[in-house]
Formats: C-alpha cells, structure tokens, sequence
C-alpha cells in the first residue's frame, strides 16, 4: 500500500465540489494508494508532464507522480479535463 500526499490547491479544490464528485474522487484516490500503477484508465503523460501521470474520473482528471522508492503516490492537481492542463 502506498502513502497518498495530496497537494493543498488540489484539496482545497476537491473540498468544492458537490458531495457526489467527491466521493468519486475520493474512491479513485483509494485506489491510487492501493495499486497507482495498475489503476483502470491510467495513462503516462508527455511532452511538458514527462514523468507524471493522469487518471479520468468521468470529466475531471487526477495529475499526479509515483516515488516507487519510497512508495508514495504525490497528487498534484485536480481539475476540469478542458482547465487542468494550463
């Protein structure tokens, strides 16, 4: 199992959101700390978010990084698909 740190603006926006997309998120989030690299719909990015990978949760997308050393999964943005990657 994973140690899950979640960035304070990524939080803070997941604090926002209605009842119902928070719970979604927040069952994605679990299952990032239980399995991040085997997760359903993970995808590796490119290019400027090298190293870095993201996962849909129905129109928003979770920005986040593995230190597989230390077995910590960093989330580092939360956000609308059309807004997270500016």
């Amino acid at each position: 199992m994973y140690r899950l740190v979640i960035h304070h603006r990524a939080a803070r926006y997941l604090r926002r959101l209605p009842e119902e997309q928070q719970t979604r998120l927040k069952r994605m989030l679990e299952q990032l700390q239980n399995d991040p690299v085997n997760s359903p719909g993970l995808r590796k990015m490119v290019g400027d978010w090298q190293g870095y990978r993201r996962v849909r949760v129905g129109n928003f997308r979770v920005i986040f990084w593995i230190d597989e050393d230390e077995q910590v999964v960093y989330v580092d943005h939360i956000g609308p698909r059309g807004d997270i990657y500016k």
